[in-house]
């Protein structure tokens, strides 16, 4: 859509996400970053294949992989500021399958998320600097992928200061006070960050929680359904964000653009 020249003269942009935690119809936002940049990665370890009764003729890549996959829990809690939110997570091991043999690579990987995109580019050079180096430490050879080909990273999602208290007035306004909550930080990402790097922006939760219809489950889960009493919400929402925001910038004698996600 980039490509294609949406965001070509666009000065604003808005956007919703449906929330299952919050009632139908209140809506929660805050400033500043929101969602996590993104990526996925995958390690090999290539070590030398040989029996188990004779380990010192094989490399074994088992015990490099085991001490990378320590070693990488070190970075966050030990190299980074507490205070930032960032995840290094393996979420799976590939390798041999015989009982009696060393197998020759080690395969594994997982994701790097943090709530800022330089966050993000650090852990991945930390990361290949310790597969790489814990391999090598164990006579194998390391390498990481970043895997920007099946899964491309995501920048982290930061909304306007300015924007966002545009949009918590207008809320305000059109919901009622007691509909405007404090929005969460969370460790997921999303690709309305793509439109932010070129156009300042918000994006804000609205809620569906509807137990009497069955909207109690998140997006991603199978048994998601939506209380549709949401749609009219959202849409006057919107509509009253732009006409707000065009109505303020001809005030001071500018032309508003917006563009609504």
């Amino acid at each position: 859509m980039i490509k294609d020249g949406v965001l070509d003269g666009v000065e604003a942009i808005f956007a919703m996400h449906v929330d299952y935690r919050m009632p139908t119809g209140a809506i929660a936002a805050h400033a500043g970053p929101t969602q996590a940049a993104v990526c996925f990665y995958e390690a090999k370890i290539e070590g030398k294949t040989g029996k188990a009764e004779t380990p010192h003729l094989s490399v074994d890549p088992v015990v490099a992989a085991s001490f990378a996959i320590l070693s990488l829990q070190q970075i966050i809690s030990r190299e980074d500021d507490p205070l930032h939110s960032q995840v290094l997570a393996v979420t799976y091991v590939k390798g041999g399958n015989a009982i009696d043999a060393t197998p020759p690579v080690i395969e594994f990987g997982g994701t790097l998320r943090s709530l800022t995109t330089e966050g993000l580019y650090r852990l991945q050079k930390r990361v290949k600097e310790v597969v790489e180096g814990q391999a090598a430490v164990h006579r194998c050879k390391g390498a990481v992928r970043i895997k920007e080909d099946d899964y491309p990273m995501y920048p982290a999602v930061f909304n306007d200061e300015k924007l966002h208290h545009h949009v918590e007035t207008v809320s305000r306004q059109l919901l009622g006070p007691d509909k405007v909550k404090p929005g969460e930080k969370i460790m997921a990402g999303e690709d309305f960050a793509f439109y932010q790097q070129l156009v300042p922006g918000v994006m804000f939760g609205i809620g569906i929680r509807n137990e009497e219809v069955g909207s109690i489950h998140t997006a991603h889960n199978p048994h998601f359904f939506v209380d549709e009493d949401v749609i009219p919400i959202g849409a006057a929402l919107h509509t009253a964000i732009a006409e707000m925001y065009l109505t303020e910038r001809s005030t001071v004698g500018e032309e508003g653009i917006l563009h609504s996600h």
